[in-house]
């Protein structure tokens, strides 16, 4: 994407939400304060020195003293004015866009996050919406309005003092524009693999913080400690690179315009000898071109900020312009209930070079249990992936009512699937509201019919403050298999016309499994269910039992040879 389209859906971006105003504003006061700064008070100064002192004028004086004190104030003010609108228009971009941001990552494709690891995502959340919040009214504000435009109206009116002077200043600082040029190509460089490693330190935190038990249970703290430290070594070598081609740079650069001061000297006092120049005119250019260098050189430090600031903006641009599913709600309402479902030749991969599922053909009838098995990769999830529409199949057709599954919106195929995954999400809540999240109209009798069902009941009311407990709080209050029960919950809330339970007791007890065995029951009356599992006392009593490798089906057991086999 070229630079003036990247400008221009930046632009469209904020033109609803009514900043275009508040940046307009921003640029005028600073401007205005620019112009008070550069041209007004050195104006002052000249008339007092030039005019009113060798008058010796005492009433032009005290006037000319007066409205400089004046001027000042109305000067204090603005500058305090338009930092506190650069912080708040900052503030309020970063929140605006975390909010985009995680609209659009409800929105994507799953295969984006397959593609993405979470350094990935980290990295959008935080850093680049810090950077990118920057970009216009802190980065571009300090090095272009702050910067650039006071060192331009800076140089033009010292043309009206002394053009001579003028040009051979502005010549040494094309030179050392020429040389911000060479030195930022290099800085670009730096700031693209900083980016890449804090992408990696984020990705190893995250693993860290969401892996915690399995790494203290395989004894590997060390060696993951070490693997940060390597990282953050990295990082700080990297950062210490850019630190220093940044001071070799302004070492240069202030060695380059340093000669200004003795062009004005030199060039200034034979214009003063021969009476071309006022002392206060050579005072100016002094005073003036300590300002210039400031003022480039305020150009020139914030000029990493602003490279920062525009690859993160980049980034999220590039995020906000992800493929995102189809519209959830397009396409025909699928209303009836789901009696039928049937995978005919599917075929799909992940990464368009190894298959998933290859030719994967299954008729699943009303009320069938059909059991998915097979070693890890062989292809399970992606079955249940595919059904309900996370991906779509390569080649292949799902059909659900012996109708095209694409045919039907995506958001009312999910009304009707649930989904029992075996890691339990606990909304920051009550178990009342654990439950009502799901189904805001189900009233709590029939939240307690149904964990009266799933033999939960009495150990909820055991609790000081029973349903009303908050369990994201107080993680302790159930095991495993009882937190399981929430999942389950809220299928039976849900009353789904399909239900997924994926390895839901792979890592429970045998006492937790009877409970859960229990709940299944519960759960899959009466609906075509999925199961993913490993042990066969899960899958005993299922209809079909489908065994995959390599994404094809081995053999489709039925229940009845299932039993004689045993």
């Amino acid at each position: 994407m070229k630079l003036k389209d990247k400008y221009n859906q930046f632009n469209k971006m904020y033109e609803d939400v009514g900043y275009h105003n508040r940046f307009i504003a921003l640029f005028a006061l600073i401007v205005v304060t620019a112009v008070i700064d550069i041209v007004t008070i050195p104006f002052i100064v000249k008339v007092i020195l030039d005019v009113e002192i060798p008058q010796q004028n005492v009433k032009g004086l005290t006037i000319l003293a007066s409205i400089y004190i004046f001027i000042l104030a109305i000067q204090c003010y603005m500058v305090l004015k338009h930092c506190k609108m650069r912080c708040h228009l900052s503030r309020w971009i970063k929140r605006d866009l975390r909010n985009r941001i995680f609209e659009k990552l409800q929105k994507v494709k799953a295969k984006f996050f397959d593609e993405n690891e979470s350094g990935v995502i980290l990295q959008f959340l935080q850093e680049d919406t810090q950077n990118a919040g920057e970009l216009f009214p802190i980065a571009s504000t300090e090095m272009f309005v702050m910067g650039l435009i006071r060192f331009s109206m800076e140089a033009i009116f010292l043309l009206f003092v002394n053009l001579k002077i003028t040009l051979i200043i502005l010549g040494l600082y094309f030179l050392g524009f020429i040389i911000t040029l060479f030195f930022n190509r290099k800085t670009i460089k730096k700031i693209i693999e900083i980016r890449k490693i804090n992408r990696e330190v984020y990705t190893t935190i995250n693993e860290g913080v969401q892996s915690f038990l399995t790494i203290k249970t395989l004894g590997i703290i060390n060696q993951k400690i070490r693997d940060l430290e390597a990282k953050l070594e990295r990082y700080n070598s990297e950062s210490s690179k850019l630190e220093k081609i940044m001071s070799t740079y302004h070492g240069v650069f202030s060695f380059v315009t340093s000669f200004s001061i003795i062009s004005i000297i030199y060039f200034g006092g034979m214009d003063i000898i021969q009476g071309f120049m006022t002392y206060a005119e050579i005072m100016i250019m002094i005073d003036y071109s300590g300002y210039l260098e400031f003022d480039f050189s305020w150009f020139t430090r914030h000029l990493t900020d602003f490279n920062q600031a525009f690859f993160a903006y980049c980034k999220i641009l590039g995020l906000l312009e992800q493929t995102e599913e189809e519209d959830l709600k397009k396409g025909e309402k699928l209303t009836e209930k789901i009696t039928s479902i049937a995978f005919d030749k599917v075929s799909f991969s992940y990464n368009n070079t190894q298959k998933n599922i290859k030719n994967f053909s299954l008729q699943v009838a009303e009320n069938e249990k059909i059991a998915l098995i097979g070693k890890t990769g062989s292809g399970k999830t992606t079955v249940t992936n595919l059904l309900e529409r996370l991906y779509e199949p390569q080649q292949g057709e799902i059909r659900i009512n012996q109708k095209d599954y694409r045919e039907y919106s995506i958001s009312s195929i999910r009304d009707k699937i649930g989904y029992i995954m075996q890691e339990v999400q606990i909304v920051p809540n009550t178990i009342m509201d654990n439950i009502k999240y799901v189904n805001s109209k189900i009233t709590k009798e029939q939240i307690i019919a149904i964990f009266k069902e799933l033999k939960l009941h009495e150990k909820i009311m055991s609790l000081p403050k029973g349903y009303n407990t908050n369990i994201y709080e107080n993680p302790d209050v159930f095991s495993t298999g009882e937190k399981q029960m929430i999942s389950f919950a809220r299928i039976m809330a849900m009353a789904p016309d399909v239900v997924i339970l994926d390895e839901v007791t792979s890592s429970l007890s045998w006492e937790n499994e009877e409970l859960i065995k229990n709940a299944m029951n519960q759960v899959c009356k009466g609906k075509i269910t999925f199961m993913i599992a490993h042990r066969l006392s899960t899958i005993e009593k299922c209809n079909k039992i489908v065994e995959l490798k390599d994404g094809e089906i081995v053999v489709t057991i039925h229940n009845p040879i299932f039993e004689e086999l045993k």
